[in-house]
């Protein structure tokens, strides 16, 4: 009995983390971007195949272990607004013409994934290329006032 309702509680939790899902849609490994909005570090992932950035709260690790510490250290911690999560994505998007347009609402509360939207032709994957060294060595900006 107990090996029968394996299969289905598997199915039930991997369809419960559409979050993860999409997630998992990006290239893993290192982050693009180590982005520290006010006191907040968050890192970033520029998806390979539409106008999307994954951001997680935490420092600069793997996207596998980054996950697992978003959902046990940060999991009941949802104190940033969307504000925050828009604020980290414009730091990197605005250098090359671009800019956040929507934050998702996340089932868990320190995933977000963000839609851009660039004003002129730009090759996105080129510009995360070529300053992807210098993102990855801290980006800051001013933190967002709330209110």
């Amino acid at each position: 009995m107990r090996l029968r309702a394996f299969p289905v509680v598997a199915l039930f939790a991997l369809g419960a983390c559409a979050s993860t899902q999409r997630a998992l849609s990006y290239e893993g490994g290192n982050p693009d971007a180590d982005v520290f909005v006010g006191n907040q570090r968050f890192q970033l992932w520029f998806h390979h195949e539409d106008q999307t950035v994954l951001i997680q709260r935490g420092d600069p690790q793997p996207l596998a272990s980054l996950l697992t510490q978003n959902a046990t250290i940060y999991a009941n911690d949802a104190t940033l607004g969307p504000l925050w999560w828009g604020a980290a994505a414009n730091a990197v998007l605005t250098q090359f013409g671009c800019y956040g347009a929507e934050v998702s609402e996340a089932e868990r509360t320190q995933l977000r994934e963000v839609s851009y939207t660039c004003p002129e032709p730009v090759d996105v994957g080129a510009q995360v290329a070529q300053r992807r060294a210098e993102w990855r060595r801290g980006v800051h900006v001013d933190a967002p006032r709330e209110g």
